[in-house]
């Protein structure tokens, strides 16, 4: 397979390799990376890039000592919009029509990135990110928990501004000029964990909407990554599609 240099090498690989297991039963095993990069003809932090995305997407899981393998297909739907101007996040789209958006900070700190997190915020798994952990309530109710990761290096005063009002990206726009211009959704369903469990008030295990969402600037630079799990009475969400 030929590819070119840079994203569009990655891109290359992760499509043809998307393509290809999807032809594989679950359990499958991937050939082992040294195979796979020669075969493709890219370098193992591109193939490991890809292979990360699969990973994260949920068709591919990495085992510990034994290699990487297809997974069971799930039921889900792999979104992308391009925005006209800019998106809007939860806070600016529920104030807009006119209901009241309050949040309750459960953890804000400093980690390292780890792949899932590196592979979509296309920095280093070793790099810090602030990670952002809110309960979102709307009109008082509860609505979804809402875990954001954000690149240290570029917005490092994440790591202490007070979220409890207000809107995370509107900070991004006043602080730093960032418009925010395309958003990827990845929409699932997801068991709730025990963290899930406590903060949602929901029992270990139920059945939960989940979105993944990164977000880039008008330089189609990632600038936020995040994954809300939504409680089962607001388990429902809305495209419109514009041509």
């Amino acid at each position: 397979m030929s590819t070119t240099s840079g994203t569009s090498k990655y891109v290359a690989v992760r499509e043809h390799l998307l393509s290809r297991i999807q032809k594989l039963e679950a359990g499958s095993q991937l050939p082992a990376e040294p195979v796979l990069c020669d075969e493709y003809g890219v370098s193992r932090i591109t193939l490991r890039h890809a292979v990360d995305g699969l990973i994260a997407d949920g068709h591919l899981v990495r085992e510990h000592g034994r290699g990487t393998f297809v997974t069971e297909p799930q039921y889900r739907l792999h979104y992308r919009e391009r925005f006209a101007d800019e998106v809007k996040g939860f806070h600016a789209q529920q104030t807009g029509e006119g209901f009241a958006v309050s949040t309750r900070v459960l953890e804000q700190k400093v980690v390292r990135a780890g792949e899932t997190v590196a592979s979509h915020l296309d920095i280093n798994s070793a790099d810090e990110v602030v990670e952002l952990t809110r309960l979102r309530f709307v009109n008082g109710s509860l609505h979804h928990l809402v875990v954001t990761w954000l690149p240290y290096a570029l917005f490092p005063e994440t790591a202490t501004v007070d979220f409890t009002d207000g809107s995370l990206y509107g900070h991004l726009d006043r602080e730093h000029g960032v418009t925010l211009a395309r958003q990827d959704l990845l929409v699932s369903l997801d068991g709730a964990s025990s963290v899930h469990a406590d903060e949602l008030d929901v029992p270990l295990g139920t059945t939960l909407l989940k979105i993944a969402s990164t977000v880039f600037d008008g330089d189609e630079r990632a600038v936020a990554y995040g994954t809300s799990h939504f409680t089962p009475q607001n388990s429902e969400i809305f495209f419109g599609l514009h041509g």
